[in-house]
């Protein structure tokens, strides 16, 4: 519904100000005697400019409107008792409006101000009759709010008397669920830990050695036997198995690296007790003219064989006792002969010399043989079918062989001595070329003989390539050859000796 401003006369500054300058002119006694004057001019003197008096007079000019003049047809309302509803389309929102008659110009205006207050106070009643209206209507849904919360409660202790009477009666149930629970879980932890524990006890039962094995390799009072190779062999393999660990993607690891370290140490601790050990039987059985080699003795010569230096220490040991007990056995059978006197002393056949000769040279030649014996058996050397006094081919392409031609020429080195002196003493002695030539001849033999045994190269082979260019010498009894004589003889001697005795043997 349309609201019309009350028809009040609206005084602009300008017309304010106008009044002012004629309302001025009349004196000051007179202005001060008429108070409809004072009192104008103490409104037209106020500021109406703020909002809060804007809005007030919105409010009133809202409030009171003045009506038109009634038609003919249209009843005369009462002045001031004309309140019209602006009611909306179901008359929720009514608002007073107040409507005026204004049959003389300025009556609205005058009557607004008579009925302001109750119309105020009518406005007020309006509003707070909406007001509780609306909170009756939110009282009745709080009211069936209550009533549905009231129900959800009641159910909710329902439930929960439920849930109690479940959980006592379950409570059992859930006790043993809970230790089956607990069970369950200590049953895989306990999986767990056996199953690392199986991977890591296999893990050093592959790449460590046992406390025995350990005991058997570094302990002194352990002795060298099939236990100790046993657990050599079993660091090897570690090491081996180690070494295809260390080689995979991720490259060496420490594990890898602390167990080759530790293995190493157990392995040179190994050769270290293996080369004690040899050195002690060396010096100690060695000293026996005839002793057999056992198969620990060969076994830790094998193993002594991977490393050169150690090897050569022990045989450096078993050279030096052969030496002094082929020594020691070669002046006895010279001086005192065989156990109780037999054979006897091959010195008593000093006054024939080629016996006496003979008999030296067939007992160093069988000390030979029984070295070499002594030395295939320690070092393992197949003889391959050959043939007794069979030549035997020195190539160099065993090791083996080396060893023992090395050993040999070392063991016989120091017969070399006294078989020399008698020899060249026997041979001055003689003064019959034919004698001389017979010991020539005898001992020719035995240097080829002993030649295929130990070799050209042998200081035994050479001390009788000298002995018989001495007596060779004698047979001529040339006591100072020339430089010629000697070159030529030699030339013979070393090139075709059976040969140049079977002529001279002819020619004789």
């Amino acid at each position: 519904m349309a609201v019309v401003k009350p028809s009040t006369p609206a005084l602009s500054r300008n017309s304010t100000s106008t009044s002012l300058d004629s309302e001025r002119r009349p004196s000051t006694a007179s202005q001060a005697r008429n108070p409809i004057s004072v009192r104008l001019y103490k409104v037209l003197s106020n500021n109406f400019d703020d909002d809060s008096t804007k809005e007030a007079l919105r409010t009133l000019s809202d409030l009171y409107v003045t009506s038109k003049p009634p038609r003919r047809n249209e009843q005369k309302l009462l002045p001031h008792e004309d309140v019209e509803y602006d009611d909306h389309e179901h008359g929720t929102n009514r608002s007073l409006v107040v409507a005026l008659n204004e049959a003389i110009p300025g009556e609205s205006a005058a009557q607004a101000r008579r009925h302001m207050r109750r119309d105020m106070e009518s406005k007020l009643t309006q509003g707070s009759e909406q007001f509780l209206k609306a909170f009756g209507d939110v009282d009745q849904k709080l009211d069936e709010l209550q009533q549905h919360i009231s129900a959800m409660r009641l159910s909710c202790d329902e439930a929960e008397h439920q849930l109690q009477l479940t959980t006592d009666s379950s409570k059992i149930l859930l006790e043993r669920a809970g230790s089956l629970r607990e069970e369950r879980h200590e049953y895989f932890l306990r999986q767990d830990v056996e199953n690392k524990k199986s991977i890591v006890t296999a893990f050093l039962t592959r790449f460590t050695l046992t406390e025995s094995e350990t005991e058997a390799i570094t302990s002194r009072d352990e002795p060298v036997g099939p236990i100790f190779f046993a657990a050599m062999d079993r660091t090897e393999v570690i090491r081996d198995d180690c070494r295809i660990l260390m080689s995979g993607e991720d490259g060496p690891t420490q594990a890898g690296i602390d167990i080759m370290a530790s293995t190493s140490s157990s392995l040179e601790q190994g050769y270290e007790k293996i080369v004690r050990w040899c050195s002690h039987e060396f010096r100690q059985k060695g000293r026996e003219l005839h002793f057999e080699v056992t198969a620990t003795m060969r076994e830790g010569v094998k193993r002594l064989r991977k490393r050169p230096e150690l090897l050569t220490e022990a045989l450096n040991f078993l050279s030096q006792t052969r030496q002094t007990t082929l020594m020691s056995s070669f002046i006895t059978a010279l001086t005192r002969g065989g156990p109780s006197g037999l054979p006897r002393p091959i010195e008593l056949h000093a006054h024939d010399p080629l016996r006496y000769i003979g008999d030296m040279l067939a007992w160093v030649h069988q000390a030979v043989a029984a070295e070499r014996e002594l030395l295939e058996a320690l070092f393992q050397v197949a003889n391959n079918r050959r043939m007794v006094g069979s030549v035997r081919v020195f190539d160099g392409k065993s090791e083996e062989e080396d060893w023992i031609r090395e050993l040999m020429d070392l063991c016989v080195e120091k017969l070399c001595i006294p078989l020399k002196v008698r020899v060249q003493q026997t041979i001055r002695s003689q003064e019959s070329s034919i004698v001389s030539y017979k010991i020539a001849n005898l001992m020719q033999f035995y240097m080829l003989t002993m030649r295929r045994t130990i070799g050209d190269d042998a200081f035994l082979s050479k001390t009788l390539l000298e002995l018989i260019f001495r007596s060779t010498l004698l047979e001529y009894k040339i006591d100072q050859p020339t430089g010629s004589q000697m070159s030529l003889i030699r030339y013979f001697m070393s090139l075709y000796p059976r040969k140049v005795m079977h002529c001279r043997a002819s020619s004789s």
